[in-house]
């Protein structure tokens, strides 16, 4: 152990040691400052690099103005937790039909409306802060003044709000500032509340911001949000697929389609008795339940139609290969000749 002496002689030595180098190194703080900040950017585009190769990440083309055209995109760090669980990424095509700023995505809980959402806002900042994104080379992004996002539940007992008015409160400063410059997610618009004043609003909040210009993405369960859709001009409707047969979701998004709920077939599969589901059909409005039927029409035709194009392009491909072996034979004549 040192005595007090030699501790006091330790620190003088320590400090004119410090002074020294700090007065050799003084007249080279402008280069020092200069290679921090080229070494930041080094590392900076070593981290981009390595994000890259990690996620297959790319800048895709990029307009000046708003614009929403992702394919096949995802969330990086979704895709991270499904490969540690040896589970498979469902990539999203999420891109606006032409003269359609608002797309309103409905389909069953769990079915990856929030995860849509999400993927879209986590992408839109990543490409404006000039990072790559795990895209196709055919997207093309926007660029966007602001980004308003309203997803999770922060409800505050503190300041006595409720989940209902803790969205409120944010869709109301997100009214204020929006503007056609703007991209909005909205997760579960007007819920919270009663079902019946929350789909009123939750139109009228749509109907507001679409006279605003803003691009939207919203999710919903609401058939009348499904119904202003289908009625609206610049409006279009969005669905997570659900297999009703194997009672899962695909996590594909499908644009121009509403989607359907399917709480009561959800409830049977989980072993709810049929007695309760049959009241429960009952008690369902008969708006709402020719409103589930037409739904229910329209995914069945939809279906067919997968089905019937899936044979067509396999007829194609089988024709294509006995064209390809005919003109082989042919050309095999030809030399022979």
């Amino acid at each position: 152990l040192l005595s007090r002496r030699q501790r006091q002689m330790c620190i003088r030595d320590s400090i004119r040691i410090l002074q020294e180098l700090t007065t050799e190194v003084r007249p080279h703080i402008q280069d020092i400052m200069f290679s921090q900040i080229v070494l930041g950017h080094i590392d900076y585009l070593r981290a981009l690099s390595a994000f890259s190769n990690t996620f297959k990440a790319i800048f895709p083309t990029l307009v000046p103005h708003p614009m929403l055209s992702l394919s096949q995109a995802y969330h990086p760090l979704l895709q991270q937790s499904l490969e540690k669980h040896g589970k498979k990424m469902v990539p999203l095509d999420v891109t606006l039909p032409k003269n359609k700023k608002i797309l309103l995505i409905s389909g069953p809980n769990a079915g990856g409306k929030s995860v849509c959402l999400k993927t879209v806002g986590l992408l839109q900042y990543m490409i404006q802060c000039g990072m790559p994104i795990p895209v196709k080379e055919n997207s093309v992004v926007g660029i966007f003044d602001d980004i308003f996002i309203d997803i999770g539940d922060e409800q505050s007992i503190a300041q006595s709000l409720s989940t209902f008015s803790s969205h409120m409160v944010n869709i109301i400063d997100i009214m204020k500032k929006a503007d056609d410059k703007s991209l909005i997610l909205i997760d579960e618009l007007g819920a919270g509340t009663d079902p019946v004043e929350g789909a009123a609003l939750a139109v009228s909040i749509i109907e507001a911001l679409r006279e605003k210009g803003a691009i939207i993405a919203a999710t919903t369960h609401y058939a009348e949000l499904k119904a202003y859709a289908l009625d609206t001009p610049g409006v279009t409707n969005g669905c997570c697929e659900f297999d009703i047969e194997t009672l899962r979701p695909t996590y594909k998004l499908l644009i121009g389609v509403p989607g359907r709920s399917n709480a009561f077939a959800i409830l049977k599969h989980l072993g709810m008795t049929q007695d309760v589901i049959d009241n429960a059909k009952a008690i369902v409005g008969s708006d709402n339940r020719d409103f589930e039927a037409v739904l229910e029409k329209l995914e069945a035709s939809r279906h067919a139609l997968e089905e019937e194009r899936k044979v067509a392009e396999e007829m194609t491909e089988r024709a294509r290969k006995i064209e390809e072996k005919a003109q082989s034979e042919m050309d095999k004549i030809c030399l022979l000749y």
